[in-house]
């Protein structure tokens, strides 16, 4: 240093000792701001050797009863098992009709058996709970009573013919409501004979002209015909239109016994005993008014199945002609019915054929009456059709509105006034389409909006509310949804009409909730990736959720 001091300083020596200190303090800073340390703090983090880790922040659930049901509907929404179907849900107050939850519910899908709830509440609507069907007993023709027989003995023979009118009554000789066939038979025999009747110069005619004579909707497809099921009504039925089929296995396959005993029908037996079967099952081939059919299918132990039997009016002239025989009563010609003899263009006189026409005012019927039947009450027939789901009774219904506010019972025309009644109703009829009565059609559509407008239509009208109501299935109890919810908050509290079908699943009804208020809803689920049994949890899940709300 000495050195430098007794030396002269240059301009050149006093820039490197200032500008080389600056420049490295630069190069220091820029490294520093690189590196994203800040060199206000550097001194500070020494003694720090370990990061803080960072605070997790739970999300927060809605745990109250509204928000568990929305989560859970959100999950359904979001579900993998969605892809490629669909699925509906709406919920609302009765009273108010305060939406509560709602899933796509302008969507038409297909409901299965919930179509029920459509024609049983709005014929109950239109006809009444204590509306009957009938079934009459006439004859026309004269009694002669100056015939005289080989004992010498006076006898009254009616030259004419007893006529069975049916008027679409689906319970006649009905074992579900305490008849059969035996016993319409007998009464029908009885009134007869206390006519003082002894002989019949005529014929026993079967008049079902009050119907269409296809008992079939024309949507139903062939695989649901064969079944007991896909039995449709006609204006004359009788035990349901079915036969029950005891199939029992013996040394050569399998043996059948009918009852009741179809007269004529020629039935081909190819049901196979096989004693590893899962599920025994029976199912017959062949058409309405086909006689010739072919029993299928596989048991592994002796069971019953039914079928439809292929001309019901028929079989009911038939067994009466057979009953009035047993009774010492004759008839001359083979029982009949005005289809086969309108089929086979033999005579029918002006007469007869207005005679089969629904009576109007004014007009005089040229048959006389001898007995008239009374089906139970529509109320009691709707209750047996929701709690079992039954499609025949349901079809019944349809074509009854038909019959009695138009005067010839189809299908259409029950349809037609149906769609007419909901329209004066203000319901928005976008996105349905009702092809039968029971919902066996796979072209019927409906959205859960509209099912459950209906279902605060038919709450508002106490003339038929509680007659509808009490024919729902209850949640753990009864009918269709017994094994439901039991045991939950659900169980005896939630009344609601289930559909099933080959994938479709679907139940709307009402259900009361925690805080006292009457709620209805309507779900259905069509073409998901769950199975019949995961779908049916599924919604079971709903059924407590709702009944849970506050």
């Amino acid at each position: 240093m000495k050195h430098l001091l007794n030396k002269k300083l240059h301009v050149k020596h006093v820039a490197a000792f200032i500008v080389l200190p600056l420049g490295a303090a630069l190069v220091i800073l820029i490294l520093l701001l690189k590196s994203g340390t800040n060199p206000a703090t550097v001194q500070a983090k020494t003694a720090e050797s370990k990061e803080v880790p960072p605070v997790k922040v739970n999300p927060v659930h809605d745990t109250s009863a509204l928000g568990l049901l929305n989560s859970y509907v959100d999950s359904l929404n979001t579900a993998g098992q969605l892809f490629g179907g669909s699925w509906s849900f709406y919920l609302t107050e009765l009273n108010s009709g305060k939406a509560i939850c709602s899933v796509n519910i302008d969507q038409g899908l297909s409901p299965a058996s919930v179509m029920k709830i459509v024609t049983t509440g709005t014929a109950l609507t239109l006809l009444g709970p204590d509306f009957r069907f009938s079934t009459l007993l006439q004859y026309n023709g004269t009694i002669d009573s100056a015939t005289v027989n080989q004992k010498g003995e006076k006898i009254k023979i009616l030259k004419g013919n007893i006529y069975i009118k049916g008027e679409g009554d689906p319970s006649l000789g009905s074992e579900v409501f305490g008849s059969s066939v035996n016993d319409v038979m007998k009464e029908w025999a009885g009134a007869i004979k206390k006519m003082g009747i002894d002989s019949i110069a005529g014929n026993i005619i079967a008049d079902g002209q009050s119907y269409e004579s296809n008992p079939v909707p024309q949507c139903w497809t062939w695989e649901d015909m064969q079944c007991d099921y896909g039995t449709g009504p006609g204006g004359l039925n009788i035990h349901e239109n079915i036969f029950d089929m005891l199939v029992t296995p013996d040394k050569h396959g399998t043996s059948l016994k009918l009852n009741p005993a179809i007269p004529g029908l020629k039935l081909y037996n190819e049901i196979i005993h096989n004693p590893s079967v899962p599920k025994s099952y029976v199912f017959v081939v062949g058409a309405p008014f086909q006689f010739e059919r072919t029993a299928m299918g596989e048991v592994s132990a002796a069971m019953v199945g039914k079928s439809a039997i292929p001309d019901p009016a028929l079989f009911c002239a038939e067994s009466l002609k057979s009953e009035l025989c047993k009774n010492g009563i004759g008839v001359r010609d083979t029982p009949t019915t005005l289809r086969q003899l309108r089929l086979n263009q033999l005579t029918i006189s002006p007469n007869e054929y207005l005679d089969s026409l629904p009576l109007k005012k004014g007009k005089k019927d040229s048959r006389k009456l001898i007995l008239e039947d009374h089906s139970p009450t529509l109320a009691e027939l709707v209750y047996h059709t929701n709690q079992v789901s039954q499609n025949f009774y349901a079809e019944s219904i349809l074509r009854g509105l038909a019959w009695k506010l138009n005067g010839f019972g189809s299908d259409i025309g029950g349809i037609d006034i149906i769609y007419h009644f909901w329209k004066t109703k203000g319901l928005d009829l976008r996105g349905l389409c009702m092809a039968d009565g029971c919902g066996l059609a796979r072209m019927n559509t409906i959205t859960t909006h509209q099912i459950v407008g209906m279902l605060r239509e038919y709450a508002q009208d106490s003339a038929i509310f509680p007659a509808f109501y009490k024919s729902l299935p209850v949640a753990g109890e009864s009918g269709t949804i017994r094994k439901l919810a039991d045991g939950t908050e659900a169980d005896g509290n939630l009344h609601a009409k289930s559909g099933t079908m080959a994938r479709v699943k679907a139940y709307a009804g009402y259900v009361r909730a925690h805080n006292g208020k009457m709620l209805c809803f309507a779900m259905i689920g069509n073409n998901t990736l769950w199975s019949e049994a995961e779908l049916s949890g599924k919604f079971a899940r709903l059924f407590v959720l709702m009944a849970r709300l506050n």
